[in-house]
């Protein structure tokens, strides 16, 4: 009797794999980024040869059903490889949709990732971020070089809701629970809303975030982050201008201003320009980057990048070294 129990339980789950399949819709994205970076700073290290290669290569794997009741469920996978050989999970997360709007469930970057701009969006992969020299010493009180909300939950567990859009209007929030323990109480809470505007080939958005993370200890301060940015587009023309703040400390804020502007010359080739201005409240440690940038369509899925930083970092009384010196980075990337 059990053994024909077993047999009927699992032929009626075979039964229902194939329509399983049929309903489900796969999508399957990759790229690599291929980057040579060559520095030209203001302090030397003897024996430096200031150059190196860097690469990061990502897949991303997406299963989406529709129900009968017309809910929208996915999940997505990236799995990433970045300058090793190590294959880590880059986002893990679950989504839900329907008429009440949007729930992301799982290891993302969250609502506030999603919805600010950085003048650093204009000037190719990896320009400004961990692929890229850092202009600014790790050991003072600089959190970012970068205008878009600088402390995110980024590829860490958090629940996530969007309203439906509504005339051009986006607002959502993502929570975080740091854990369970005595040292684990820096929950983080970010809000974020954009708003789509346009006007004849004008087209515009504008966006803030803002995070709140708890102290990690009872009673411990919490530190804060926003952001705020502009993007305008025209034609050919793309302007944004973006301003951010983030809590180091609770007495000791980064601010950042960014701005920048790009022209598409034609359907390969597009130019930019960026500046980015970053300092602290306290201490006068301060950093200017100039950024300079090309991207060229090689072919359909392969563009070709390079930027060049020209940076000044005043070290204040940080205690680090300051630096005034200047980065190329070339990059390739290939997406499929």
């Amino acid at each position: 009797m059990r053994k024909l129990l077993l047999r009927t339980a699992t032929l009626s789950v075979l039964a229902t794999l194939p329509y399983s399949l049929a309903v489900a819709d796969v999508a399957i994205n990759g790229s690599m980024e291929f980057h040579y970076v060559s520095k030209d700073p203001g302090t030397t290290v003897s024996g430096a040869s200031n150059d190196y290669f860097h690469n990061d290569s990502k897949v991303e794997l997406g299963f989406s059903n529709k129900t009968d009741t017309g809910l929208n469920i996915s999940m997505y996978q990236t799995l990433r490889t970045n300058n090793n050989s190590n294959v880590d999970s880059d986002a893990s997360y679950m989504t839900i949709e329907g008429n009440f709007g949007y729930i992301g469930l799982g290891n993302s970057g969250g609502i506030g990732d999603e919805l600010t701009p950085t003048a650093a969006d204009l000037i190719g992969p990896g320009s400004t971020d961990a692929k890229a020299p850092q202009f600014y010493s790790s050991t003072g009180s600089l959190t970012s070089q970068q205008a878009s909300l600088i402390n995110i939950i980024d590829n860490e567990n958090n629940i996530t809701y969007k309203l439906p859009s509504i005339n051009g209007l986006t607002v959502g929030a993502s929570y975080k629970d740091a854990g369970d323990d005595a040292s684990a109480n820096a929950d983080e809470t970010v809000f974020a809303g954009s708003y789509e505007m346009v006007s004849g080939n004008l087209t515009g958005t504008l966006a803030y975030a803002t995070n709140s993370i708890g102290g990690a200890t009872a009673g411990a301060g919490s530190t804060n982050s926003s952001s705020i940015g502009v993007t305008l587009s025209s034609g050919p023309f793309t302007v944004i201008i973006a301003q951010a703040e983030d809590d180091q400390s609770t007495s000791i804020t980064t601010e950042v201003n960014d701005y920048g502007f790009s022209y598409a010359v034609d359907d390969a080739l597009t130019l930019a320009v960026t500046g980015t201005e970053v300092s602290e409240t306290q201490g006068s440690e301060t950093l200017d980057v100039t950024s300079i940038s090309a991207k060229y369509t090689i072919a359909s899925g392969l563009d070709s990048y390079i930027t060049y930083h020209d940076y000044d970092y005043k070290a204040g009384a940080s205690g680090a070294t300051s630096d005034d010196g200047s980065a190329i980075l070339v990059s390739l990337e290939a997406t499929f």
